[in-house]
């Protein structure tokens, strides 16, 4: 077979760019055995009962694959308390997969990785090719660069490779808005109506998958709305129809209603406590959370994704060029009222998280408006190195452990890169052989190049001042993992408890490194339990003397 040429993906910035989203998202798993993500395993759990037993109560699956807080109770079963849109989808591509897979036993069986890999990244990689399409058929410039920006430069990377429902929706919520453009352009009126059922229809999936996006359904049902016809807006609503039956027959089937939500009958008490605080756990937006939201240093979008700013010079040119009114006004207003309302809710850090996976849905609104900030060649450059150190840091998050606390600042450097230099990595479909964490951090570097290079060689930035931009912004990387404050204790503690629980220090040493740098009363009296949660059994290992009188 003839090998390409070595300027083939440099002329072809889409298919590299694409290629390379779609292998690394196959290539790692996603899981970390022997941890499971609630929020992934409550879905599965879900998916699995209906399709084996034949109900959506999870009692049996929970004793099968583990017990976890991201459920929610009724009649004396336990159901998952996750909005039911991804695991309505999944279960048709489940019953295809146990054609040719056993019955799972293990929540790391292959089926479970296949109904991901099958389910969600799919369509996260499609709405990245339609995005693409859509910045090249208007003549706006960098679309590839803008588009490898989102790809790789956000927590879409992470997300699309894994069976969270926070990227798979913000790929539907575009895909919506692409096919009720496509309406619009329709040759037919049969066409258009069929484009706007079903614009309707993943909108309403996106809705009764993430709740909150509710808001978004609704924006783009005003969107389809068009002088033409108001017929165009009818047919959205049509298509809306379906998932709402959908979601008011799950409401049925598991809670006795068809207007009670799994959220109202959460089992773990903390959250229980925080679904009956206002409207479905959202109170007055705080400025607070506004402020966390952009640059807390263990979730800030600005902080992480820098390129996020050129998004209020591009909201404004695209507001004075007078043009696609109609598209401006939903990315504007969707990205502004779904801010402000993410703004109201108090668990805003969700929990144990790469970046802010709440925001998601805005990456595709806003990444229009970005591609209108780059007019100038200047801007492009600059553009460029804040991309790239996106890129960096995000390919760096992703390659380890992905999941941190609100509580571990600055988790590229005091997480991932800690992880990594103690050889453990992102597990891939060829397992964790010796050397793997080296591996995984050259294959996923050689994929964010393969996507990034060409997009920003196609950018038309000045002739040698690309390879500026790319220093600007490795250095920037560098400065941030070499000049990032130092981690507190009780986050050397929490890598180090994780690092310890899932197998990777038989020796126990860095937990107990962690263990005596504690100081205060309070760190010692955590410490002594991290030691006993954790620690080696009795008579195996021990803490300093100088420890054990300290306390």
């Amino acid at each position: 077979m003839r090998s390409l040429p070595a300027g083939f993906f440099v002329r072809r910035p889409d298919l590299s760019l694409l290629l390379a989203f779609a292998f690394v998202s196959i290539c790692f798993t996603g899981q970390f055995a022997p941890f499971a993500n609630p929020n992934e395993l409550s879905r599965m759990q879900a998916v699995y009962s209906f399709v084996e037993n034949g109900t959506f109560a999870i009692d049996e699956a929970i004793a099968l694959f583990g017990d976890h807080e991201d459920k929610s109770v009724s009649d004396g079963h336990f159901y998952s308390n996750k909005a039911p849109g991804l695991t309505l989808a999944a279960i048709p591509v489940y019953r295809v997969l146990r054609i040719f897979f056993p019955r799972p036993e293990s929540r790391f069986a292959p089926v479970f990785l296949l109904l991901r890999i099958l389910v969600v990244t799919p369509v996260c990689l499609l709405a990245l090719a339609r995005f693409l399409a859509l910045l090249r058929r208007r003549g706006m410039p960098a679309p590839a660069l803008v588009t490898a920006a989102l790809a790789f430069g956000t927590p879409y990377l992470y997300y699309s490779r894994s069976f969270f429902s926070h990227a798979w929706t913000a790929a539907l919520i575009f895909l919506s808005l692409d096919l009720i453009q496509r309406a619009e352009e329709a040759g037919t009126r049969r066409r258009a109506a069929f484009l706007l059922w079903g614009a309707g229809m993943l909108a309403g999936w996106a809705a009764i998958s993430e709740y909150p996006l509710a808001l978004f359904a609704l924006l783009l049902w005003a969107r389809s709305f068009s002088r033409r016809s108001l017929g165009h807006a009818v047919f959205f609503a049509l298509g809306l129809l379906l998932p709402l039956a959908h979601l008011l027959a799950y409401d049925s089937a598991c809670f006795g209603s068809p207007w009670i939500l799994s959220s109202a009958r959460e089992a773990a008490p903390r959250y229980a406590a925080l679904a009956h605080r206002g409207l479905f756990g959202f109170g007055p937006p705080s400025p607070r959370i506004a402020l966390r939201y952009l640059i807390h240093p263990a979730r800030g979008v600005l902080l992480f994704s820098p390129f996020f700013v050129w998004a209020v010079p591009g909201f404004l040119r695209w507001w004075r060029r007078r043009e696609h009114r109609a598209d401006l006004a939903f990315c504007f207003f969707g990205t502004l009222l779904f801010f402000v309302a993410m703004c109201a809710y108090p668990n805003w850090h969700g929990g144990w998280s790469l970046g802010n996976r709440y925001l998601m849905p805005l990456l595709f609104p806003v990444g229009l408006a970005l591609a209108h900030s780059l007019d100038s060649p200047r801007s492009r450059l600059a553009f460029a190195a804040a991309v790239v150190f996106s890129v960096a840091t995000h390919v760096l998050l992703c390659t380890a452990w992905p999941h941190f606390p609100d509580d571990v600042a600055w988790p590229a450097s005091n997480g991932s890169l800690w992880f990594l230099q103690r050889g453990w990595a992102a597990p891939g479909l060829f397992g964790e052989p010796p050397g793997w964490a080296l591996v995984a951090v050259v294959i996923s570097a050689a994929a964010a190049a393969l996507a990034l290079a060409p997009a920003i060689a196609s950018a038309q930035l000045p002739p040698g001042r690309a390879g500026l931009s790319i220093l600007a912004g490795l250095l920037l990387f560098a400065a941030t993992l070499m000049l990032a404050p130092r981690p507190s204790f009780w986050a050397r503690l929490w890598r180090a408890e994780i690092f310890t629980s899932l197998g990777r220090d038989p020796s126990f040493g860095e937990l107990q490194d962690a263990v005596e740098s504690a100081r205060s009363p309070e760190e010692r009296k955590r410490a002594l339990l991290s030691w006993r949660l954790y620690g080696p059994r009795p008579g195996a290992g021990t803490i300093s003397k100088t420890f054990q009188r300290a306390m």
